[in-house]
Formats: structure tokens, C-alpha cells, sequence
């Protein structure tokens, strides 16, 4: 696809187009598809269409190639007729004309991103992740960026999905273990945790380093994490011990948030409070800490002795 190949402006019958077939926003969840539409229709009504669609020739009529979006506005507005630019184009150079044009007009949440990207190097094999960076005008490391994000499991996904959860936070904690993603990014949420935050917090924790098996090419949520205490299960095939220790290995990282978020408040006492009250508040925050650092102790002694 070139920047120098001819458009042909029509005004082309709405009944003679149709949708996209390989749309890079397929998974929009139908509430939200269909509230943005009727916001565009009502703009549509109000302003006209400042931008024509793009579609290119099929057998049996026209294919959209950009404007899905103000098709669907249109259609609801009842237009028999639609300003369009009529394009030769292949279903990849097609496909690469719609990322551009969302990525240009920031339509795209990072996760319907993610999962164009995905299609485009993995499902239709149409180029790697340079390639595709160069055409979208990205770094490389975004793209890769991007499809990582499918890794997470679902509940995370929809997090991402719906504005709740930054991607420079979810990237934090992809190679953790579910259970603690799911302690981490409610702690996000309701601490609103900061990713250095989040880095603190797993600094010293085994499940930061943890590998996935077989990365490429996976699905959302699915795949196998090679889980730090799964040695165990080949030394002593003792599921028990493996579950205890899982338990206690998340009990631990609920700790390091706690201490964590106790320790901001200790300085927060320090900045905000006169010295009296100071000294009074901090005293009882000081214990508090120390009976972290002590359940956190008996903690670390427990899982060695499951270990043994």
C-alpha cells in the first residue's frame, strides 16, 4: 500500500456496502458499540459526514476498508446514499488502512490493539512486529507491548479494556502468578498504586521472575505459567504441600502491600500532622508495621518449613 494510489470519490448506494470482514475492532462489546454510534449518528445529523468512508470493489458490491463506524451512523440515520472513496486494495492492505486510521484518530483502547496486532502477526501471518510497527508509525516495543497485555487473564483484560487499569501498570505484572495479579491490580485500583509502587511491592518476590512456557502465539488467558514452587510437586508429588505453599506465598505479597501502603503512611503522618499529634499517630502506625514485619517473618519461617 502506497501513499501515491488514486481514490475514486462516489456517492455510492448504503445497500451496495457492506461491513468490513476482517474489522481490527471486532470484539467491542455491543453496549458500547452501539452507544458510540448513536453519539456519531446524532454529530453526523448535526455537522454532515466530514469524512467519507473508504471501501474497496467486491464481487457482489463494495467492502468497507475505514469508516465501519460512520457506516453504522449513517445506515441509523437512514441515508440511502453514502460519500465514499472507492479503493483497489487487499484484504491486508485494507486491514492496515484501518489500524492506521484508529491509531492516527486514537479510537482504540490498548486491548483492541493488542488484539489487532495479534491477528495481523500471529492469526493471518501478514508480518511480524517491525514490520507492522513501521506501518502503523509505532515503536517496536509498543507492539510487542500490545500483544503481551493478552497474556493477562481475562479479569484483567476487561480492566485494561475499560480504562480502570494503565498498561504501564499491567505490564508490571504479567510474569506473576494469577492469584497474585489479581492482589496486585485490586490493589492498584482501590490504592491507586503508582508502577513504581508495584515494583517495590514484587521486588523480592519469586513470582517476578517467574517464565512462561510457550508465549507466542497464545490466546487470552490461556497457556502455563512454570510456577517457582513447581519443583516441589516433581521432589515430593505432594499436592498439599505445593497448595500450602502457594497459599502462603500470597500472603506473603498481601503483606509487602500492606507494609507498603503502611510505610506511605507514616510518611504522610510526618508531612501532615503537628508535632504532638505526630508523635501520638506514628507511635501506633510504628506498631502496626512492626506486627506486619512479624507476621511477615512467621510467614517466610512457615514456607521453609513446608519446604523441607
Amino acid at each position: 500500500m502506497t501513499a501515491t494510489d488514486a481514490y475514486l470519490d462516489e456517492s455510492l448506494p448504503v445497500k451496495s456496502i457492506k461491513p468490513s470482514r476482517n474489522s481490527v475492532r471486532e470484539h467491542e462489546m455491543s453496549s458500547t458499540k452501539e452507544y458510540t454510534i448513536r453519539e456519531l449518528a446524532a454529530s453526523v445529523h448535526q455537522h454532515g459526514l466530514l469524512y467519507p468512508i473508504i471501501v474497496r470493489p467486491i464481487e457482489d458490491g463494495f467492502e468497507i476498508a475505514a469508516g465501519n463506524r460512520r457506516f453504522e451512523a449513517c445506515k441509523l440515520l437512514h441515508w440511502k446514499y453514502i460519500p465514499a472513496k472507492v479503493r483497489e486494495l487487499s484484504e491486508k492492505d485494507a486491514f492496515e488502512l484501518q489500524l492506521i486510521e484508529n491509531i492516527q484518530r486514537m479510537t482504540m483502547n490498548p486491548i483492541e490493539e493488542a488484539r489487532a496486532f495479534k491477528k495481523y502477526t500471529i492469526e493471518f501471518g501478514w508480518g511480524g512486529e517491525s514490520e507492522l510497527a513501521r506501518i502503523i508509525s509505532r515503536s517496536e516495543q509498543y507492539v510487542s507491548n500490545r500483544i503481551q497485555l493478552l497474556r493477562l487473564p481475562k479479569t484483567i483484560i476487561d480492566e485494561i479494556s475499560q480504562n480502570r487499569l494503565k498498561v504501564s501498570h499491567a505490564l508490571e505484572i504479567i510474569n506473576l502468578d494469577e492469584k497474585e495479579q489479581e492482589i496486585i491490580n485490586n490493589a492498584v485500583i482501590a490504592e491507586n498504586l503508582t508502577v513504581r509502587d508495584i515494583r517495590e511491592i514484587t521486588r523480592h518476590s519469586k513470582l517476578n521472575k517467574t517464565k512462561r512456557v510457550g508465549d507466542k502465539g497464545m490466546g487470552e488467558g490461556d497457556g502455563h505459567y512454570t510456577h517457582p514452587f513447581d519443583n516441589i510437586a516433581l521432589d515430593r508429588s505432594n499436592d498439599s504441600i505445593i497448595q500450602q505453599t502457594r497459599l502462603l506465598q500470597k500472603a506473603q505479597l498481601c503483606l509487602r502491600i500492606s507494609l507498603y501502603r503502611l510505610d506511605t503512611l507514616i510518611h504522610e503522618c510526618k508531612d501532615k500532622l503537628n508535632a504532638n499529634d505526630h508523635s501520638e499517630v506514628n507511635g501506633i502506625l510504628m506498631q502496626y508495621r512492626l506486627k506486619i514485619h512479624s507476621m511477615m517473618d512467621d510467614n517466610i519461617r512457615a514456607i521453609a518449613k513446608l519446604k523441607k
